[in-house]
């Protein structure tokens, strides 16, 4: 339960954002327990994501594009699915007046 607890607490603990008993308790255990510390150096350190500029595979690609096929077709259908309609509301009403 104890390093449990710890391993929650760690985001807080390095920020600063715990009390100062809750810091002792966890700087004590961080003493003694080997896992913990060494999640805790772990985390002190920063993150090296590489290089910024990250590549898509090529099949990415040609996912896209079908995706583009199916969402534009299916907007083109619905366009002139409501044209339709309006233009057959516009013929009925010519004819009742």
């Amino acid at each position: 339960m104890t390093c449990r607890l710890v391993r929650d607490l760690l985001p807080l603990y390095i920020e600063g954002d715990c009390e100062t008993e809750t810091e002792r308790f966890i700087s004590r255990h961080l003493e003694s327990c080997g896992k913990c510390g060494s999640l805790y150096h772990m985390m002190k350190e920063p993150l090296d994501l590489g290089s910024p500029e990250m590549k898509a595979p090529a099949c990415y690609a040609e996912e896209e594009r079908r995706f583009k096929e199916r969402y534009y077709g299916k907007l083109l259908i619905k366009a002139a699915c409501m044209f339709g309609a309006v233009f057959f509301i516009m013929l009925v009403l010519k004819l009742l007046i």
